[in-house]
């Protein structure tokens, strides 16, 4: 290849890229534009020369994968190809491989991705203010999932697999951490490991970067006198279900408000201070019993907290306060099914990070948009539904993509006006089964053999 040539390939790259870029996903680039996206690559050190495939179409197509309802990275790429072509028909003919997309996705580094989230996030941690505080405090929550990924002998090593008494599971497993608001369920942090590392484990360091005051709330695998020590030195409030195994009769009563409200002393066992000497014999904690109805039974629940001051934090607005743990759960839905991180579709460690940091992202992005439409219309952010949400944006990308430049601001709020119209109705005390209604096809399970091995047996 001459010289000429090579300098004419680069001209056309930046040209055919510059028109991809300016039709591709506009409905998010408002939340996060280019410059951010640059600025990550240029603090990372990432150094990448003009391709047909840039940084920024690349890390809107894990972007939209993420949002697409269906569960491919090409389903994604040909959205976006074909809304390029839509535009600028004489660009037909002339889409890259499946090769190309792949090396684009592996050449962006962790740490431009990584350094993408903490934008997003830092953006929507702004836009959440106003939606964040109770009694002063931010509320932040804390939980855990798995995701599952093909059984790639480089993931299982890396992630490794469940065990039971069938034995190892086939595929890996990945669990993820979370900190999220409860007021808006921005996510605040992640952390992504092996299976078997446990979620305090995971989730111990992401608690030294929150604010000092916020109110952490978990459940019992978070519970535990030398957890709350942590908690404190940290500078958080917190309040979680008392452990299990805790035997409240033998707690001693230091100020009881009423027999279900008390301050008690509680102590740390030998172990955990033999282990770290730098912890006390013991602290105050105030527990408070309610009696609740879970699915339908009705039980006596304890709860433990640092909020020792009974008339600024009176018992019932905490048990009702400990309900909102519930949102997290709700969120570790929308990422693994709206979001499709169930399964995870890349092939090695450092693609599975990426892509799990995508969907995070695009999580946060929504999220932005959602708070954003719930500032427009005066109404609570969590009533507004994802999936409609996700409709929305995905509906108003073609508009944007070709509306005047003058006429994208109207289509911006229109947008967010469309957004703050889909309220989901309040349910209170909902209760569903976990059953399915309708029978699942009675194929049997493909077992010790892959489905290339199949149809090599079973050829004509």
């Amino acid at each position: 290849m001459s010289i000429g040539s090579v300098g004419r390939w680069h001209a056309e790259a930046k040209t055919f890229c510059e028109k991809f870029e300016q039709v591709s996903f506009n409905a998010i680039r408002n939340v996060l534009p280019d410059a951010a996206i640059i600025q990550a690559c240029r603090e990372e050190g990432y150094v990448y020369r003009e391709r047909k495939i840039s940084p920024v179409l690349t890390v809107l197509h894990l972007l939209l994968a993420a949002i697409w309802p269906e569960d491919s990275f090409q389903a994604s790429w040909c959205v976006l190809w074909e809304t390029f072509v839509s535009h600028f028909p004489c660009m037909q003919g002339r889409c890259p491989s499946r090769g190309s997309l792949a090396d684009a996705r592996a050449r962006v580094p962790l740490g431009v991705w990584q350094r993408i989230f903490t934008w997003v996030r830092q953006n929507a941690e702004t836009h959440s203010r106003g939606f964040d505080r109770w009694k002063g405090h931010r509320v932040v929550l804390a939980d855990g999932t798995c995701v599952s990924m093909s059984d790639q002998p480089a993931l299982k090593e890396a992630f490794g697999v469940n065990t039971g008494r069938h034995g190892a599971g086939r595929y890996p497993l990945a669990r993820v951490v979370t900190l999220c608001l409860a007021g808006t369920r921005v996510i605040l942090d992640y952390a992504i490991g092996r299976y078997n590392q446990g979620e305090v484990a995971l989730t111990r360091p992401l608690l030294d970067r929150l604010q000092k005051g916020d109110l952490f709330i978990a459940d019992r695998h978070f519970a535990g006198a030398h957890y709350y020590v942590g908690y404190q030195r940290d500078g958080l409030e917190f309040l979680t279900r008392a452990h299990q195994r805790l035997k409240i009769s033998r707690i001693k009563r230091r100020l009881q408000y009423t027999p279900a409200d008390f301050i008690g002393t509680l102590h740390i066992n030998k172990k955990y201070r033999h282990a770290d000497s730098s912890l006390p014999k013991s602290l105050s904690v105030r527990f408070v019993r309610a009696s609740l109805s879970i699915r339908g039974r009705r039980q006596s629940i304890w709860f433990a907290t640092s909020l020792l001051d009974a008339r600024r934090y009176p018992a019932s607005e905490l048990v009702a306060l400990y309900a909102q743990r519930w949102r997290i759960e709700t969120l570790l839905r929308e990422v693994k099914i709206d979001l499709s991180a169930d399964v995870l579709r890349s092939q090695t460690p450092t693609g599975i990070r990426k892509e799990m940091i995508a969907r995070l992202t695009a999580l946060n992005i929504v999220r932005t948009l959602i708070v954003q439409a719930a500032q427009v219309g005066d109404i609570d952010p969590l009533r507004i539904s994802f999936v409609d949400t996700l409709r929305t944006i995905l509906s108003f990308s073609a508009p944007l993509a070709s509306a005047p430049v003058l006429a994208l601001p109207e289509l911006h709020r229109a947008m967010l006006a469309e957004i703050a119209g889909h309220v989901s109705a309040e349910r209170p005390g909902r209760l569903e089964p976990r059953y399915l209604t309708r029978e699942r096809k009675h194929y049997p399970a493909l077992r010790r053999q892959t489905r290339a091995q199949w149809r090599a047996r079973h050829a004509a």
